[in-house]
């Protein structure tokens, strides 16, 4: 809705993968990717724009147009405790076999003097660790955690994990805190979402194996509960995509793309996804209801879902 692509270049007629921050009561931050396809598009861009609640209109900040043979994928806002900000950029690049790779994080740091983000730099290795796809951030104090992946063809021994790190000089350095995979049983996961709740987190995890996963962690992120969701709910029938966790009134919430349908029903041999609020006790995990906001009718869905809030 906010971006018209038909307007924009060619090259910049995908607009996908959105991420928010508000930036005051009348204006918030969205940046997407601007390319060609889902991946595999060398040039893709990162584009900002800022929209204002108030009278609806939207207009574009900047656009960073990755150097090829580069291309940025997703775009991630942290907002750090001295009131900087930066877009965190999963990095990709094309590879022999056509697949994309991960190429190791970037970050574009705002220069409010300038109005502008400077160019992009890589993070660079985190305790011997390259990372790449940047999911979410949160900031308290003095101190931002961030979950982002490992990947096995970067890493001794092919680790691949979701790990959370942490900063405590605005973004500058950055120390591991906690391999999520190992710690919440040898899980094979990929895109993950975090919240605040008490004085630990409550982490959504997207498996390999198609499993919805709840875990209630300490502030180190030791886990002290979890709960598979997949199969034990009769609306929740594989992973729960890109998720985004939230506490609201003394509920939780999860968001992203879901199945409601076992394999074998809709049209073809699965089910078509859907975008889906699932609500869930905090203190216990337990589930407690499901919302669909998007194709309730099963409709063909020819990407996925990124769900975000704000």
């Amino acid at each position: 809705v906010l971006v018209q692509a038909s307007a924009q270049p060619a090259e910049f007629r995908y607009p996908a993968f959105p991420a928010l921050l508000p930036i005051g009561p009348d204006e918030v931050w969205i940046v997407t990717k601007a390319g060609r396809t889902h991946a595999t598009d060398p040039g893709a861009a990162m584009e900002v724009r800022r929209h204002f609640l108030g009278r609806g209109a939207t207009e574009l900040v900047q656009r960073l147009v990755a150097p090829d043979p580069k291309l940025y994928q997703m775009g991630e806002f942290a907002r750090f405790s001295d009131g900087g900000i930066g877009l965190f950029i999963d990095v990709q690049a094309v590879g022999w076999d056509g697949r994309h790779y991960r190429s190791g994080a970037e970050v574009a740091r705002w220069d409010a003097k300038a109005g502008k983000f400077e160019a992009p730099r890589p993070v660079g290795p985190i305790d011997g660790v390259l990372y790449g796809y940047p999911l979410e951030f949160i900031t308290e104090g003095s101190t931002t955690w961030q979950l982002i992946m490992a990947f096995g063809y970067h890493q001794p021994g092919g680790r691949w994990s979701v790990d959370a790190v942490r900063t405590d000089d605005q973004g500058r350095s950055w120390h591991f805190v906690r391999n999520l995979a190992e710690e919440f049983g040898g899980i094979r996961a990929n895109e993950s979402g975090f919240a605040r709740h008490g004085d630990g987190f409550i982490v959504a995890t997207r498996g390999y194996d198609r499993m919805a996963r709840l875990h209630r962690t300490n502030r180190e992120f030791h886990v002290l509960q979890q709960a598979d969701l997949t199969g034990k709910y009769p609306f929740i029938h594989g992973y729960v995509g890109r998720p985004r966790v939230f506490v609201r009134d003394g509920h939780g919430y999860l968001i992203g793309r879901n199945w409601t349908r076992p394999s074998g029903g809709g049209t073809g041999s699965n089910p078509p996804m859907q975008l889906c609020l699932i609500r869930f006790d905090p203190a216990t995990l337990a589930v407690t209801g499901c919302v669909i906001l998007d194709n309730a009718a099963n409709e063909a869905v020819t990407d996925g879902y990124y769900a975000v809030t704000a």
